[in-house]
């Protein structure tokens, strides 16, 4: 079935989010005053084809981008599946309904923009898609912003923010079709959000 897997990953997505909604996440903890948050990202080298982190913080509040760099190899990127993870729930928290669809995917004809994305304990279960008729795209020669998140910083402290997959699959990029695109390579190294 056309966008079967990819149809299945985004119902278990809004079923997470419902649960969130209603209780079935973390509540806010958020207690500090005056919190300034930074952010690192990882050691690994920018390259084709690479998703990485990227951040930009203000006051407590981190915006943490997922960015693919370009040129990419597979000109048909329709969506993306991926879990972010906190090393240290307790020093950060997503803040809830601040995920924006960003300009890595083009979109085209009636297709529209789709992203979600919830909390439960440390992972954020991430998806962002074109929903609709038609063919994916391609990344040029620049870094596109798959998704724009932004992080609450809790407490003084550090946590790594790490992207992942869903257990048990592997974070992924999905073609029209609903096929991995093995051309495209999360970095797996962590990135750093701190706050003092």
């Amino acid at each position: 079935m056309r966008h079967g897997r990819w149809t299945i990953r985004f119902a278990c997505m809004f079923l997470l989010a419902q649960a969130t909604a209603c209780g079935g996440g973390s509540s806010p903890t958020h207690v500090a005053v005056g919190l300034q948050g930074t952010f690192a990202g990882s050691s690994t080298a920018a390259t084709a084809n690479t998703v990485q982190l990227d951040g930009t913080p203000s006051g407590d509040l981190v915006t943490v981008s997922v960015m693919i760099n370009g040129p990419t190899t597979n000109t048909d990127l329709y969506s993306f599946a991926f879990d972010l993870v906190l090393g240290d729930p307790t020093v950060a928290e997503l803040e809830s309904g601040s995920a924006v669809f960003g300009s890595a995917l083009t979109l085209s004809g009636s297709q529209a923009p789709q992203v979600l994305a919830a909390q439960i304990g440390d992972r954020v279960t991430v998806g962002v898609s074109k929903v609709g008729a038609g063919a994916g795209n391609g990344i040029g020669a620049d870094t596109e912003t798959v998704v724009t998140l932004q992080f609450r910083m809790l407490t003084a402290g550090s946590t790594t923010l790490t992207i992942e997959g869903s257990p048990p699959h592997d974070p992924a990029a999905l073609d029209s079709t609903g096929a991995e695109v093995a051309s495209v390579i999360f970095d797996a190294g962590p990135a750093t959000l701190s706050a003092f």
